[in-house]
């Protein structure tokens, strides 16, 4: 471990945009895992202790050319992956995800110094964007996994796909919720 740790201050300074994206995505793929693990089991305790998957959630209807979906699209399914109950499921876990990983990112990947309470304003935006826009996406290919993999399978590639694309978007816009010149003035 010594090792790597030796390398890594070597390399971390000379490379300083690719070292953080590492530290990024080491994060964030943390963070998924929480989040599969979290969206594992949240659903099945809504359906069982809830009537919430019995009570279609289907927001924010959008018909483009023969695209016609909801941008949060859970039918009633009869089991755990649908209604209410799962988008509640789906929500709380992308909450407690971003509130795990937004000091991360902040505080360790690019140790930023600046206000807190602006950043953390920008960074809701952003997460709310961010989660429309995925949510969409997901309308377009959820049908597909739900139909043809188990629901532990399906959970993957939900969790792999949305946090993926993610992953993608976040990391410019935290190079502008967490500038160079506040990292560099608070150290």
């Amino acid at each position: 471990m010594q090792g790597i740790k030796d390398w890594w201050l070597k390399f971390a300074p000379k490379h300083k945009l690719i070292a953080q994206f590492i530290k990024f995505y080491a994060f964030s793929m943390l963070v998924t895992v929480f989040q599969y693990l979290v969206l594992t089991f949240l659903p099945g305790v809504f359906y069982r202790f809830t009537d919430w998957c019995d009570i279609p959630c289907q927001l924010i209807h959008l018909a483009l050319g023969p695209v016609d979906t909801y941008v949060f699209n859970y039918p009633v399914t009869g089991d755990a992956t649908g209604g209410m109950g799962y988008f509640a499921a789906f929500a709380i876990t992308l909450f407690l995800a971003q509130c795990i990983n937004f000091p991360m990112q902040r505080n360790i990947t690019f140790r930023s110094r600046g206000n807190v309470y602006y950043q953390m304003a920008w960074y809701a935006v952003a997460f709310v964007l961010i989660t429309v826009a995925c949510s969409f996406l997901m309308g377009l290919y959820v049908p597909f996994c739900k139909q043809y993999f188990s629901p532990a399978v399906y959970n993957i590639l939900i969790t792999v796909i949305n946090g993926g694309v993610q992953m993608v978007i976040y990391f410019p816009i935290y190079k502008i919720i967490f500038p160079e010149s506040e990292a560099k003035s608070g150290r």
